[in-house]
């Protein structure tokens, strides 16, 4: 797994302006969109104490102002997830995962199975190379660094917590242009029609450099 390198990158806040990522959240530091300085650098390398609330309020800004967001106005995933668009898939899809779940993702995987009329039996049923969307939520505090993958508007899991940290703030950037990354997954489902009793998703996502 590549994690995002520190650098300079398009600030989500202002695109007239480029913010650094010290490797592992956004910083305060700015600079107009151009060449930047070795003394630039330095400074901004120093800042590693900055919360990283700080690195996601202007994004956070944006997508309350842009979600049907619950009314103590703390956007959820699918409400991220209305207010965006796929983007075209990346390339190569070379990062695995399976994802987490929570017992109503597993109902979510059944509803998955029902739409696209597969029946579940008591000896697993696939589906295989479904299109499915990254979708980000840092601005929710019950779920910092959260990451939800949906197939359409239904969620069936999240990714692991390592990879949540890792992609949350790159997946937020491109959020904050009313963008979400897409994946390839396959479902496996345990049990009856209506009565899924074990479930599985095994998520294909790019690298997350390429998603800078």
């Amino acid at each position: 797994m590549t994690q995002t390198p520190a650098g300079w990158y398009l600030d989500p806040q202002d695109a007239t302006q480029f913010r650094y990522w010290d490797g592992a959240q956004w910083t305060e530091h700015r600079s107009p969109r151009g060449p930047t300085s070795t003394d630039q650098l330095g400074q901004a390398a120093n800042d590693l104490a900055d919360g990283l609330s700080k690195g996601f309020s202007a994004v956070g800004s944006w997508i309350n102002q842009n979600t049907a967001a619950a009314p103590a106005g703390t956007p959820t995933f699918q409400s991220v997830a209305a207010s965006c668009r796929d983007e075209p898939a990346r390339q190569p899809l070379s990062v695995t995962a399976e994802l987490v779940h929570a017992p109503n993702d597993v109902a979510g995987i059944a509803a998955v199975f029902a739409q696209t009329q597969t029946p579940v039996s008591a000896e697993g049923a696939t589906l295989e190379n479904e299109h499915c969307r990254l979708v980000p939520n840092p601005w929710d505090p019950a779920v910092p660094n959260g990451v939800a993958v949906l197939v359409g508007s239904t969620m069936v899991g999240r990714l692991p917590a390592d990879l949540e940290a890792t992609y949350c703030g790159p997946l937020a950037q491109l959020a904050s242009k009313g963008l979400l990354a897409t994946a390839v997954a396959d479902l496996w489902a345990q049990g009856a029609p209506g009565a899924v009793s074990s479930a599985r998703v095994t998520l294909r996502l790019p690298e997350v450099a390429a998603l800078a």
